[in-house]
Parts: C-alpha cells; sequence; structure tokens
C-alpha cells in the first residue's frame, strides 16, 4: 500500500468528508498498525505529519479521485471527500490491499467513537495527546526529538 492508496482508504473508511489534520492522524496510526514503513512521520503542530501523506493528498486531488472543501470559518481548513472515479480506484485497493484496509477501517472507526481527531486549535502539548481505546496494548512515543505527543492504543 503505498501513500495514494493510503489516502484513499482513509477518506473512504470515513464515509465522506475528512480533514487534513485527521488524514495524517488516521494514516500515522494505520501505518504503525499496518506496518506501513515506507511512511514517516515527525511532530507537527496538532500530532504527527508526513510529507508523503500530505503529497499523497495532493496527488489523489490533481488525479481528480478527490473532492476538495475549504472552509474558511474562523480559520481556514481542508476537507476531502471521494469523486466517482475516487470510489472506483479504491475498490481495486481495497481488492489487492484487505489487511491494510481493514487496519484503517478499525482504527477509524476507533477514532470516530472516541471522537480523538479534533483538532483542539491550540498549540500546547495537551493539544498533542491522543487517546484511543483499540485492541492494541501499547504506548506509542513520539519520534526521537519532538516535543512530546504520544498516541495510547488500547490504554487507558
Amino acid at each position: 500500500m503505498d501513500r495514494l492508496d493510503l489516502v484513499l482508504a482513509i477518506i473512504d473508511a470515513s464515509g465522506g468528508a475528512v480533514g487534513r489534520t485527521e488524514l495524517q492522524k488516521l494514516g500515522y496510526f494505520a501505518s504503525l498498525e499496518a506496518g506501513l514503513g515506507g511512511i514517516r512521520y515527525k511532530d507537527h503542530f496538532y500530532g504527527p505529519f508526513s510529507k508523503e501523506v500530505a503529497f499523497g493528498i495532493e496527488d489523489t486531488r490533481a488525479a481528480l479521485l478527490v473532492n476538495e472543501t475549504v472552509r474558511s470559518s474562523p480559520i481556514e481548513s481542508y476537507a476531502y471527500s471521494l469523486t466517482d472515479d475516487g470510489r472506483e480506484i479504491v475498490k481495486h485497493v481495497r481488492r489487492e490491499f484487505p489487511e491494510e484496509c481493514a487496519v484503517v477501517d478499525r482504527i477509524v472507526a476507533v477514532c470516530r467513537e472516541r471522537r480523538a481527531l479534533s483538532a483542539t486549535g491550540s498549540h500546547s502539548p495537551q493539544s498533542r495527546t491522543t487517546c484511543l481505546h483499540g485492541r492494541a496494548a501499547r504506548r506509542i512515543a513520539p519520534p526521537q526529538g519532538s516535543r512530546g505527543w504520544q498516541v495510547a492504543l488500547g490504554g487507558t
């Protein structure tokens, strides 16, 4: 599964519009759980950030596989949804990478259930801490040299 497949699978699993920050976070969790080692992350304002995922978003948009909606209240934000062509491509992605897509589906469901991915608008260390409750029971530390966010999957 490459970055384009990951972006499409996340948007599909989300069942509608998904924002940039949420896409980054979901991509991070999916990369860890599905072992997508080619996608690297670093600490950023609202949690993990990957240039590969950012490029995946832009590439899928340029290929007309996703629609981009810009919201401007009170700050500019972006949301992405699949086009008809994107929905057709994601069917192939799901057939080619069923295990990875199952991981994405589970992570999206857990995050939506816990409402754990919303950006707070704050740059405080507390805004970088997200707790999720899934089957995995481990603590995931931020990349070396980061400013301190952490994610708990499966813990309380």
